[in-house]
């Protein structure tokens, strides 16, 4: 709700001409925003100011009135249902007769607000001067993205506000760490650093230990993060559905009246609008996987590269696929307390990547990992696997800092980059050590970082082996 819609509802409120459904609408405004309660409250102090003005300027024998403001007057602290009826009886005191005074009364009371809301951006309201001052988010990503209006470009500054995606992906970084990418049609609005409505449209969200807490209302659920991954989708008449990927989120009926439940790692929940439940649906992620990898850090992959559906299930060493490269999210926000050996840190082309080619990160990075796996389907012999060729390229959103390819060094890194849930065993992994006689066109494993070390391009052989490599990237800081 924009400012000015929010000013014409209080405005009705005040002078006990709402109607029932716009007073619903208030209450809901209300009660997603603590930052409206402010400015509900600072308009009702200005509405007495202004009302006790006019009284001491005329005749002084004004029934029903008094000369300061009533002690029983309501004092927002939080959001609350108020019904029309306790509108009535409890601000009697800012009722308006129909008189001339109420007309001059009125038109200063719309005229201040209006100051207000253009220069002071609401006076009793601090956090909403703060969050305009910076920024909340900022425009990471976009593909085919269409806007409704006030078309945007990668790097631009959102704060607070709605934002109507016609079409397309796009990714939104906030400041306080959470990374949301949004799947059009999408109608989204951003209440504070840690609160958002999703209205309608696809969501999913990455929320690190920095950001515990985001919010994402929708018309029929509260989704409350407790430092997860999850998804959200909206339908036209308002269902809504919550997936997590990992980590464990809260969630409770919009209407406030059900106690929250935890939904955690591989499960997933919907309601309907005007239920009285939440109810347990099955697990799947299909709706969820053109935005997922973008907000896992994975801007594009092409070729015969396959980024795994999210969840418990889909993770390293649980099962085989001979004809993907298939891309697995291993841990993000890895602060390294050591320098860490790797195969490769520099751009070039790679065949076989070298084990004895041992390079360092350096400790104190923040990091990501990721690993590219080509797990064939039962074994092949040798004859077999160099006609059995997995070609793929994938582009990371952040530098790549380091390729393992080693399966001693696959191993050494398990407990410190490898994905809690992976099934890693004691087979052969990694991407096997160059022979003497191999040339760039051999065919044999073959690994290109380009010069922005962003893209990563891989040319694998299926063997009995599982290939495997570790994709170290730089976190955001």
């Amino acid at each position: 709700m924009n400012d000015e819609d929010f000013l014409r509802l209080i405005t009705l409120y005040l002078e006990d001409a709402i109607t029932g459904v716009d007073l619903e609408v208030l209450n809901r405004e209300l009660a997603n925003s603590p930052d409206r309660v402010r400015q509900f409250n600072d308009l009702r102090l200005l509405t007495g100011l202004i009302n006790e003005h006019g009284r001491t300027n005329e005749s002084g024998n004004m029934s029903g009135t008094g000369s300061s403001l009533p002690t029983d007057a309501p004092d927002l602290e939080s959001a609350e249902v108020v019904s029309k009826s306790s509108a009535t009886s409890q601000f009697k005191w800012v009722r308006f007769k129909a008189s001339r005074r109420a007309t001059v009364v009125t038109m200063a009371v719309l005229a201040t607000a209006a100051s207000l809301l253009l220069f002071l951006n609401w006076s009793g309201s601090d956090s909403i001067r703060e969050a305009n001052a910076s920024a909340i988010a900022t425009l990471e990503y976009t593909s085919n993205a269409r806007w409704e209006s006030n078309a945007r470009k990668l790097g631009d500054q959102i704060g607070l506000g709605k934002l109507h995606l016609e079409t397309g992906l796009a990714r939104l970084d906030f400041r306080n760490g959470a990374t949301v990418t949004l799947q059009g049609p999408a109608k989204f609005e951003i209440l504070s650093t840690d609160k958002t409505i999703l209205n309608s449209g696809i969501l999913t969200a990455f929320i690190p230990e920095s950001a515990v807490g985001f919010e994402v209302i929708t018309p029929t659920m509260d989704v409350v993060d407790l430092g997860t991954a999850f998804g959200v989708s909206v339908g036209g008449n308002g269902e809504t559905d919550v997936c997590v990927f990992e980590g464990e989120v809260e969630v409770s009926l919009a209407d406030g009246q059900d106690a929250p439940q935890l939904v955690s790692e591989g499960n997933a929940v919907r309601s309907r609008p005007e239920a009285d439940t939440i109810d347990t649906v099955d697990y799947s992620t299909e709706r969820y996987e053109d935005a997922w990898p973008v907000t896992s850090g994975v801007l594009q992959a092409t070729g015969l590269m396959k980024f795994v559906s999210p969840g418990p299930a889909f993770v390293p060493g649980r099962y085989e696929d001979s004809d993907h490269i298939l891309v697995f999210p291993e841990r993000a926000q890895v602060r390294l307390t050591s320098d860490l050996e790797v195969n490769v840190t520099k751009p070039g082309q790679y065949i076989r990547v070298r084990r004895q080619n041992q390079q360092v990160i350096a400790a104190g990075q923040l990091v990501r990992s990721y690993l590219l796996q080509l797990n064939p389907i039962g074994e092949f012999t040798r004859e077999e696997a160099d006609g059995a060729r997995v070609i793929g390229q994938i582009t990371f959103d952040r530098p790549i800092l380091g390729l393992i390819g080693g399966t001693s060094q696959l191993i050494r890194t398990d407990e410190t980059l490898g994905h809690q849930l992976g099934d890693y065993g004691d087979t052969r992994r990694g991407i096997e050590p160059t022979r003497p006689d191999d040339r760039p066109d051999s065919g044999r494993d073959n690994v290109t970082l380009s010069q922005d070390r962003r893209t990563l391009s891989l040319d694998l052989s299926a063997s009995s082996a599982v290939d495997q490599i570790r994709v170290i990237v730089a976190e955001h800081p």
